[in-house]
């Protein structure tokens, strides 16, 4: 009865967060919460739920924002749907577009 209810309690999952180049902000899309400045580790609280979607949003100044989101597979995958690693890797802003008018002019 006791491992019963606290397998129903939750479970969590540590996480580290990071950013290339560090600094950026990462938001919980699920709940619109900033969740701090990368780098930086926390305790992500699994969901209990069918086929639950975690989305996180890296956002740095001068760099487009990243998007990654982690899915459930089945019913049976609640737990350490989070890796315990998240790395953003940032884009600059026009950086594409600004290399290909570079080789372009060429």
């Amino acid at each position: 009865m006791i491992s019963l209810l606290a397998g129903l309690a939750g479970c969590a999952t540590q996480v580290r967060f990071e950013s290339d180049p560090p600094g950026a902000e990462i938001v919980y899309e699920r709940k619109g919460q900033t969740l701090g400045t990368a780098p930086f580790d926390l305790s992500i609280k699994d969901q209990f739920g069918w086929f639950s979607v975690y989305r996180f949003t890296a956002k740095l100044e001068g760099y487009e924002p990243v998007t990654l989101e982690f899915r459930e597979r089945s019913p049976l995958d609640a737990q350490q749907v989070v890796p315990s690693l998240v790395r953003f890797d940032m884009k600059a802003k026009g950086a594409s577009s600004a290399a290909a008018a570079s080789s372009a002019t060429e």
